[in-house]
């Protein structure tokens, strides 16, 4: 993805561009294929550098191995109780929390984005335009995908702790999530530290997501009820195109719905290099 020039969305027929953030400067990371760890630990020195400059980010990210992700506000006896840490670590797959609130996801068959920007928008109406850009790129890649739509409503969170779904990501939608024909595509988290917003959130581009219900402590009963839900509430982008989508084609779509719905001038960067220390830090590690 190259950087380029605003454009104007009025002059050309096109919706208006939408303000987002309050910085000047945005640049653009696709860091490629990565530890649990450091996907985590990225994102949180962005957050840093967003507060010192008046710099936002947008990264494009993928997790090998494949790695499942919990929010930081699910307690930790929580997670050992629902979560097979034995059997996640047994099969060679990263376990990490997320700087973000949220519930547990498994990353692999995805895109990955992450934006850090300033800002004093509710957490609504920023989850609302985030949402618009990503919808605003996917529409690039099909006809099909013109059907996505926004969850209106929150979810009744007293019925999902009482039958067991409360702690997966995509059993469930938020206000503002996408979703094609009622079925979750995009699950997204967010905090704010100050007036500087953490959002980040995965694209299903295939359907490996529901194999999450394979590292649960449940019964044999219970995960084929939970992978029925799955497969009831969640969709991807190859189930709803009927071919198979590339991960190179999502990225420059969705990149392109940023860049054109908030009027972006991206600067592309590839010094990753410059914002982890030597040693990673382990904060999001669970050990």
């Amino acid at each position: 993805m190259s950087a380029g020039s605003s454009e104007n969305n009025s002059a050309n027929g096109n919706p208006a561009v939408i303000p987002l953030a309050e910085n000047k400067k945005w640049e653009f990371l696709d860091t490629g294929v990565r530890s649990g760890v450091f996907n985590m630990e990225l994102d949180m020195k962005l957050v840093e550098r967003c507060k010192t400059e008046d710099t936002a980010f947008l990264r494009f990210y993928r997790w090998r191995p494949y790695a499942i992700s919990l929010g930081y506000n699910q307690t930790r006896l929580s997670k050992e109780a629902y979560i097979d840490i034995n059997k996640v670590r047994s099969e060679g797959l990263d376990i990490v929390t997320r700087p973000t609130g949220g519930r547990a996801v498994l990353h692999s068959e995805e895109l990955t984005y992450s934006v850090i920007f300033r800002s004093q928008k509710h957490i609504h109406e920023l989850y609302r335009d985030i949402s618009v850009a990503i919808v605003n790129g996917l529409k690039l890649l099909d006809t099909k995908l013109e059907k996505l739509s926004f969850t209106k409503d929150t979810p009744d969170l007293l019925k999902l702790i009482r039958t067991g779904m409360y702690n997966l990501c995509f059993n469930s939608a938020i206000k503002n999530e996408i979703n094609f024909k009622g079925k979750k595509l995009v699950g997204s988290a967010q905090r704010k530290f100050g007036d500087i917003v953490l959002q980040h959130g995965s694209i299903l581009i295939g359907s490996h997501h529901k194999n999450i219900v394979n590292y649960l402590n449940i019964t044999g009963e219970e995960r084929v009820k939970m992978m029925r839900e799955i497969e009831e509430k969640t969709e991807c982008l190859n189930n709803i195109t009927g071919r198979k989508i590339e991960y190179k084609d999502t990225a420059e779509a969705v990149f392109h719905g940023f860049k054109t719905t908030f009027g972006l001038d991206f600067k592309s960067i590839n010094r990753v290099a410059e914002f982890i220390e030597p040693r990673m830090k382990t904060r999001f590690t669970m050990n």
